[in-house]
């Protein structure tokens, strides 16, 4: 079977295992689900902005107008869910919408996306930014101390799209100060990338909490402005941060649990898509490797009556209350693979 195939099974298994009864809750947080009322009590709002982007994907991958369609609706359910804005206490949830908006407009050309985007990424630069820890973005409102990588690594993603859309220095200038901030405090030597500092208003970094979206973030970081500056500084970061998050985040050919949270399982997804961003510009065959042989392992464990029900764990069968954000990481793995496929 082509990883095409897999990748549309995916998308056809998180509607299979997660579809809510109603409309407003749209899809059940756990599969399966003994008490639905309690289970679905969390709105996760960034687990659907990256639904957002895995039908993105599928729209990309199928070319199917009804897959767009599916895009936009989940987009706007989850903004409509959220008060009919991005706007949120956590700066993190922001930006995982707005870089899902940023690719609808890109694929739509519709300016209410875009207008979106922009207005995420100002709210951030008028309230966001603070000395503490040297600058860097907080994490959310109400704890404006604590700066994290989920924040500015996103953050300058965003600032290097929103640059190439309008050729602004503005959006550049911003994405420049706050790489220099993330790398002088969250990034090691060694290329690895520490999740943030300064939580309990002790200055230190939270180094046991090593995750692989935190290296992902970067590594899409970095690319972006490789491709503004052509500076090849940027390209060795990116390669050296995947270098170093497969040898310690991986066991056995496939990431490591991390976690038994919700949240947890998204992270792997979002590695995969900024690694798979690395994969293209550099046509690295054991990254590659990685990516196809994990995604091999993924299905073989989670197929289950011709559908995919992937846990927090790819290296075995799923077991007990699954978050989608589990599915969900699958699905962005699939769709990665396919694209590298085709």
């Amino acid at each position: 079977m082509k990883w095409s195939e897999y990748a549309t099974i995916a998308q056809q298994s998180l509607e299979k295992f997660y579809r809510a009864e109603t409309e407003e809750q749209f899809l059940n947080n756990f599969y399966p689900s003994e008490d639905l009322k309690k289970d679905n009590e969390v709105f996760n709002y960034w687990w659907l902005a990256h639904l957002v982007e895995v039908r993105l994907d599928g729209y990309l991958r199928t070319k199917k107008q009804e897959d767009l369609q599916i895009a936009e609706d989940t987009y706007s359910h989850n903004k409509n869910r959220n008060g009919g804005t991005l706007i949120h206490d956590f700066y993190d949830d922001m930006l995982w919408n707005a870089l899902a908006a940023f690719r609808l407009y890109k694929a739509t050309e519709k300016q209410v996306y875009l207008a979106d985007a922009m207005l995420v990424w100002q709210d951030l630069v008028d309230t966001g930014w603070n000395d503490t820890m040297g600058g860097g973005f907080a994490w959310r409102r109400p704890q404006m101390y604590y700066k994290n990588t989920p924040v500015n690594a996103p953050f300058i993603i965003l600032s290097c799209w929103l640059y190439n859309e309008h050729q602004e220095q503005k959006y550049l200038d911003w994405a420049l100060k706050t790489y220099e901030w993330q790398t002088k405090v969250l990034v090691r030597e060694d290329g690895f990338v520490e999740d943030g500092i300064n939580r309990l208003e002790d200055g230190k970094i939270d180094l046991e909490w090593q995750f692989t979206y935190n290296q992902g973030v970067y590594i899409g970081a970095n690319l972006e402005l490789y491709r503004i500056t052509k500076d090849d500084y940027y390209l060795q970061a990116a390669n050296q941060t995947a270098k170093i998050a497969l040898q310690e985040l991986t066991s056995n050919d496939v990431f490591k649990e991390e976690g038994s949270g919700g949240d947890e399982g998204l992270f792997k997804g979002i590695f995969y898509r900024y690694f798979t961003d690395l994969i293209e510009e550099t046509a690295n065959d054991s990254f590659r490797d990685f990516v196809t042989q994990s995604c091999r392992i993924l299905v073989d464990n989670a197929m289950i009556d011709n559908y995919l029900l992937m846990g927090m764990n790819w290296a075995e069968k799923p077991h007990g209350k699954i978050p989608y954000s589990a599915e969900l990481s699958g699905m962005i793995a699939l769709e990665m693979v396919a694209k590298l496929e085709s």
